[in-house]
């Protein structure tokens, strides 16, 4: 797998280092600029409320007349940490490492208001072909390796990666199931222990322990007929993946073997646990497309259906005609993908959008997840970004040092 990152060993190598230790900058003793630090509190404060938020001067970097507000962020390693600071204006960054956040807010009338937001992260000059060739890899590697030994054969090869990740997470299982023709049914399922880390990370121990360990979800990918192609699953810590392959190639996980659709539908069902009562959605559906162009690797989300929501009794008598809103019109949009840019610094971009209208349910839904952003801000935050580093981390020196042998 990890030849697959350039055309040879030795450009395969600097592009792991370029790759892995870029996004490990930004996890880096994470730090912001007085005017963002503020900023940050407000947005996540007011994202279900802009009006609290649209007219504060000392949030935005510019502010249009035509009803659009923006903060510009440019995020540079430095040597004290990975530090986010506004400006008017910042340009597609050029040096490994460095982002350019854009964040817009667009009031569209009393009550009614766009989001949009846009990062581009430099990941070097491996290409998005490169990074669509090392994922595929990933995927197939339990098919290729001999069954039992497929675990034991990742942290040979990862060593490092797999003594962090083991910090947090232990695999449970890990299958490759033979299909007689040809494929393979995988199974992947691993555990996380938020008290594995409780005396090295405890504030990051804890919010797991409240918010994520109690959280179930669900993720399909299916096509036209109802085939499903992934199936993600969590509850009570246990995680699982789901799939099938064959040369390298997605297939339904039942059925005759045919060619991965461009377009799929994605299907989600999640809830999280607030205090003593359970929030959620269930049927989250949207239109799930793949971005395969020469120069762009990606996919891309639209979600127009409003799901089924799930309330606690004392919540179900507020008017709910509001969270239909979000869905209308072009719905909320999701774009991850990576971008060539030759001459300069490829880009890991991500951009959404979403729109909202202001009533009461919101404002409560609002509440929950300031609430859950404000417990995770500071202390819990900083170690979940060191974990983080420290996995990114890993994963470049495991890279480097299996792309050296033979070299």
């Amino acid at each position: 797998m990890p030849e697959t990152l350039g055309p040879d060993r030795r450009s395969a190598r600097a592009n792991a280092d370029a790759l892995f230790g870029g996004l490990a900058m930004r996890f880096d003793n994470v730090q912001r600029a007085p005017k963002f630090f503020q900023a940050r509190s407000k947005l996540g404060r007011y994202a279900l409320s802009p009006s609290g938020v649209f007219g504060d001067t000392s949030v935005w970097t510019t502010m249009g007349a035509d009803s659009t507000r923006t903060l510009t962020l440019l995020g540079t390693h430095t040597p004290t940490g990975y530090l986010f600071a506004p400006y008017a204006s910042v340009a597609a960054p050029t040096a490994t490492g460095n982002a350019r956040h854009v964040i817009r807010l667009r009031r569209r009338g009393e009550s009614e208001y766009d989001w949009d937001t846009n990062v581009d992260h430099a990941i070097g000059s491996v290409n998005a072909g490169e990074i669509a060739a090392a994922l595929t890899a990933f995927v197939s590697a339990p098919q290729l390796a001999a069954g039992a030994n497929v675990h034991a054969e990742h942290e040979t090869l990862f060593p490092e990666t797999s003594r962090v990740l083991g910090e947090l997470f232990s695999l449970d299982s890990l299958r490759a199931v033979p299909i007689g023709d040809g494929s393979a049914a995988v199974l992947v399922r691993f555990r996380m222990s938020p008290d594995r880390i409780a005396k090295t990370r405890p504030n990051f121990s804890k919010y797991l322990d409240k918010y994520v360990s109690p959280a179930r979800y669900r993720l399909r990918l299916q096509d036209a007929s109802g085939a499903t192609w992934l199936d993600v699953s969590g509850s009570d810590n246990v995680f699982s993946v789901r799939y099938r392959v064959r040369d390298g190639h997605l297939l339904a996980l039942s059925g005759a073997a045919r060619p991965l659709p461009d377009t799929l539908q994605i299907n989600v069902d999640a809830s999280a646990k607030f205090m003593i009562f359970r929030v959620g959605v269930s049927r989250l559906i949207g239109d799930f497309a793949f971005v395969r162009s020469n120069e762009e690797r990606g996919w891309a989300m639209h979600f127009r259906h409003e799901p089924d929501w799930h309330f606690p009794l004392a919540v179900n008598h507020l008017i709910s005609t509001s969270l239909r809103h979000p869905f209308e019109g072009e719905g909320i949009t999701v774009r991850i993908s990576v971008r060539d840019r030759p001459g300069s610094q490829t880009l890991l971009s991500r951009e959404a959008s979403v729109s909202v209208q202001e009533s009461a349910i919101v404002r409560w839904l609002g509440g929950l997840g300031n609430s859950a952003m404000s417990d995770f801000a500071g202390r819990a935050e900083a170690e979940e970004n060191r974990y983080v580093f420290d996995v990114l981390s890993a994963l470049r020196a495991d890279f480097v040092a299996a792309l050296a042998v033979g070299e």
